[in-house]
């Protein structure tokens, strides 16, 4: 029975689905879609026109639409570019349009929600869970209507998928939403929510800063056992501020604070000489804390093979201004220093027994990663790392879990051995079995 447990509700709208969506809107807001498409783009691609051939019936409208709204091969390695194509769903939504009433709004999440069901259900998606961003709060009218909506049509038992939910909480203040999140979780359909997801940008987001709450989160899973949330936290997928080391040990903190399954986390696993001889910068602040990383964690990198000196390491702190940056420079002995590091921190994430998400064809097209060997799903199944498969935004990709699983056992040549092996660890990584809800 195939998990999807990696997957954002509006990036699982089918390109057919929202095209038939749009076509029945009254008001969209192409200029926000547009105005988008044009600076990541330099170009506005005909999609507006497109819709309106199929309204009046253009049978060739429906594929040349699925090919504008895909992000595919050819629009890779750019974030800009896949939000800017993603736009297209929020132009369209009375979920992202002020004017439109909770009515309207309610009625689009559900016929949504039972579109994504079906998708699943024809693709052998037996359990799925969703990630949902909203306000920072989640307690405004709308945040309410489409969670009552969505909560109460996943919590109706039917044959084919389960479906749960996570919800996506503010990586800059988690606590505004603690609230109304135990209210949901303790309430008539907290069965339905089975997680808290930390995504989007997470440059400037430290995990350490969410100790604290990840601490609460653990006080009200042992107080309530039966409604327990699984922490997800989207780590190392986008490290363009800091430094390798710091990216690395972002992902190994994130696990270690508790968070049950960590998203993608590719700076623990690709290949350092990816990136070449290279320079790059970070905040003091941060070379601060992997300073105080390396103190803590000397033996255990030294057994890696990493060269940790408590003296010098003191006296760069000593020396460190209050702020500003500093510059680290990449020659093939630190990069080689680096994959020491990511072989320690995965070695301690396999022992706390943390899940890695792998999204291959979401890596490849926003991360980057073109060739299949550089991809890090290698080094995790080398390291004996738990790792569960999924698709991210199956519906803005056009791509099924089947498609992923497929892609990792040929690049990695491990046939169907490797997919029953994937499939299961995906069925032991549910969310409500990390937690200890069900067995």
């Amino acid at each position: 029975m195939l998990a999807e447990l990696h997957l954002h509700l509006y990036g699982c709208i089918r390109p057919a689905d929202l095209l038939r969506h749009l076509a029945a809107r009254k008001r969209i807001r192409w200029d926000f879609y547009e105005e988008h498409m044009r600076a990541a783009y330099g170009v506005v691609p005909p999609v507006r026109e497109v819709v309106e051939r199929y309204r009046k019936g253009d049978p060739d409208a429906e594929a040349e639409f699925a090919g504008l709204f895909v992000f595919g091969d050819d629009d890779a390695g750019d974030f800009d570019r896949f939000q800017a194509k993603f736009n297209l769903l929020g132009a369209g939504s009375a979920l992202f349009d002020k004017r439109s009433g909770l009515a309207d709004i309610r009625t689009e999440v559900a016929r949504f929600a039972a579109g994504i069901r079906a998708d699943h259900a024809r693709n052998g998606v037996r359990y799925a869970e969703t990630r949902l961003l909203l306000s920072r709060t989640l307690a405004g009218p709308r945040d309410r209507a489409v969670l009552d909506t969505l909560l109460a049509a996943y919590d109706v038992p039917q044959a084919g998928t389960t479906e749960r939910l996570a919800l996506s909480l503010s990586r800059k203040d988690p606590w505004a939403a603690w609230d109304r999140v135990r209210e949901l979780a303790l309430g008539p359909h907290g069965a339905t929510v089975t997680g808290l997801d930390f995504c989007f940008f997470e440059e400037g987001f430290p995990p350490k800063d969410k100790a604290g709450f990840f601490a609460a989160v653990k006080e009200f899973n042992a107080a309530h056992p039966d409604r327990a949330l699984a922490i997800l936290y989207h780590v190392g997928e986008s490290f363009r501020d800091k430094s390798l080391e710091s990216a690395v040990r972002w992902v190994h903190e994130a696990a270690e604070l508790g968070a049950h399954r960590l998203g993608h986390a590719i700076a623990l696993g690709i290949d350092p000489d990816v990136f070449g001889t290279h320079t790059r910068t970070e905040p003091v602040a941060e070379r601060r804390d992997q300073i105080a990383y390396d103190l803590a964690h000397a033996g255990g990198l030294r057994a890696a093979g990493v060269t940790v000196d408590e003296a010098v390491l003191e006296a760069e702190r000593a020396s460190l201004p209050a702020d500003g940056t500093v510059t680290i420079a990449y020659d093939a002995a630190r990069l080689d220093e680096v994959r020491r590091r990511q072989d320690y921190a995965m070695s301690r994430i396999r022992a706390a027994g943390v899940v890695v998400e792998v999204c291959p064809t979401s890596n490849r097209r926003i991360g980057g990663i073109t060739d299949p060997a550089h991809h890090p799903v290698h080094r995790f199944l080398a390291a004996d790392l738990p790792v569960v498969v999924s698709s991210d935004d199956p519906g803005i990709f056009g791509t099924t879990l089947g498609d992923e699983l497929d892609w990792v056992c040929r690049h990695a040549d491990g046939g169907a051995e490797l997919r029953e092996h994937l499939v299961e660890t995906a069925w032991r990584s549910r969310s409500e079995v990390l937690t200890g809800r069900h067995a």
